[in-house]
């Protein structure tokens, strides 16, 4: 049995679209080339974040040293992405431009040193400013270390130097007390009010002034 045609040449069956099947061809390639533009649009996107938080990171950290998560903080009141701000906070410290760590040691440096804030009062500001917690253990630890107790009688003296005009039991009282603000607490604390006090009272210091009279 022949399949030829009228002519003696093969014929080929003509195409039959289903109802509504042609329009469905027309719009799946339409979605198709929708998804690709987005994807083109939404990679945009993701790198204009990305100069964007670049830019908001450089600029706070030309002001002062930031923690890890200060930085994270700020990114996301800026609306940042959080997978870009990951990524940019990720990138930050690997080019060293932020370090719990050398934060933490910097900041009790200069706090033991400008206000002779003890370990409560460093802790509490280290935890303020959200630096790691092992970064601000490590740095209390040297710290006191380091210190011991000359810190505190330090201020101790320079605080009892003031309170002259006060009878010994108020003025210790006192002098404890302002030693607790300051982050110095317990029986160190005690201890070097007392012995701040038994030096002024003696006169021991340097501040005390030999009237000379002349006849």
């Amino acid at each position: 049995m022949s399949l030829s045609g009228s002519g003696g040449e093969d014929a080929l069956a003509p195409v039959t679209y289903l109802p509504g099947a042609r329009e469905a061809e027309i719009l799946a390639r339409a979605e198709a080339e929708a998804e690709s533009l987005g994807e083109g649009d939404a990679d945009s996107e993701y790198a204009a974040q990305e100069r964007r938080a670049e830019n908001i990171t450089m600029h706070a950290l030309t002001r002062r040293g930031q923690s890890r998560a200060e930085i994270g903080d700020l990114l996301l009141r800026r609306e940042i992405d959080v997978c870009v701000a990951e990524s940019e906070l990720d990138r930050l410290e690997r080019v060293g431009l932020i370090d719990d760590r050398a934060l933490a040691a910097d900041l009790v440096e200069r706090l033991r040193t400008r206000k002779k804030l003890g370990p409560s009062a460093l802790r509490q500001e280290l935890m303020r400013r959200k630096i790691d917690r092992d970064a601000i253990e490590e740095a209390l630890s040297e710290a006191e270390e380091e210190d011991g107790d000359d810190l505190v009688l330090e201020l101790a003296r320079d605080r009892a130097r003031r309170l002259g005009g006060l009878d010994r039991t108020t003025a210790e009282r006192r002098l404890v007390d302002f030693l607790a603000r300051k982050g110095h607490g317990g029986s160190g604390a005690r201890e070097a009010a007392r012995q701040a006090l038994d030096e002024r009272d003696s006169g021991y210091g340097g501040d005390t002034v030999h009237r000379v009279q002349f006849h």
